[in-house]
């Protein structure tokens, strides 16, 4: 099969940076390193004037970039909806077979399972044959007598018996193979996340939930009679302002 199933008709986009925006670019930055220090109340409101026309142009250009990325957004929605629709047949069927071969492979290992407890019985079946013909071979010659050597004939049969069903227990286990292509992986469904991270803690990734904090403490702080710090420290929590500069 060739590789053009899906083609782009169309002309592509050739992205450039205006003349006029590497130019202000080049101004903002000229002025913007001569702060080098804020050291007073006027200085910090002239630091930040350059620091809100710095913001300026980013907001500027991520506008920008977000109304040329919307055209390209939308046909690579496109593409992965049209190669979808294509496929749907296609991997439903793909996903049919592959229950299918799924189905008989654990089919042909429980056969396996079976036919290993079944080897197993056998090969214990004919050490205890061996060994009851052991015994029966030394009572036979220690006593000579007629019922001891009919006993010690028994055991032979038996024992001859038991090796039989064992080679024929080894030989069925032998032929039982997986088809060609498939092999079994371990996969896994969590049924107590509970008892997980109380068995096995290094098996579970806890992740605090940022936005979700930073409401619970502004939550805190707007009932006055509260200490946000304080009750967020009996939780695991370190709460602490910083700086928020405004840039606009």
């Amino acid at each position: 099969m060739n590789n053009e199933t899906m083609i782009l008709t169309g002309e592509g986009y050739a992205l450039t940076i205006t003349t006029e925006a590497k130019i202000q670019k080049a101004k903002l930055l000229d002025v913007a390193r001569a702060v080098c220090h804020v050291r007073s109340n006027d200085e910090s409101a002239d630091a930040a004037f350059h620091m809100r026309s710095l913001a300026q142009m980013r907001i500027a250009v991520d506008k920008s970039r977000k109304e040329i990325k919307e055209p390209v957004l939308r046909i690579g929605k496109l593409i992965d909806q049209t190669a979808r629709n294509f496929l749907a047949e296609i991997e439903d069927e793909e996903e049919r077979i592959r229950g299918l071969i799924g189905d008989h492979a654990e089919h042909v290992a429980e056969l396996a399972r079976q036919r290993e407890i079944e080897e197993r019985k056998a090969f214990e079946a004919a050490r205890n044959a061996r060994l009851a013909l052991d015994a029966a071979q030394s009572a036979s010659d220690a006593s000579g007598s007629i019922s001891a050597v009919i006993a010690t004939m028994k055991a032979k049969e038996a024992n001859n018996e038991a090796l039989a069903a064992k080679l024929d227990a080894s030989s069925e286990l032998a032929s039982t193979k997986i088809a060609q292509g498939v092999r079994f992986v371990w996969d896994f469904k969590v049924t107590s996340i509970k008892d997980l991270m109380e068995y096995a803690p290094d098996l579970v990734e806890i992740t605090p939930r940022r936005r979700e904090i930073l409401a619970w403490l502004k939550g805190l702080e707007e009932n006055e009679d509260r200490d946000a710090a304080a009750i967020a420290s009996q939780f695991g929590i370190l709460a602490f302002k910083i700086p928020s500069i405004s840039t606009r």
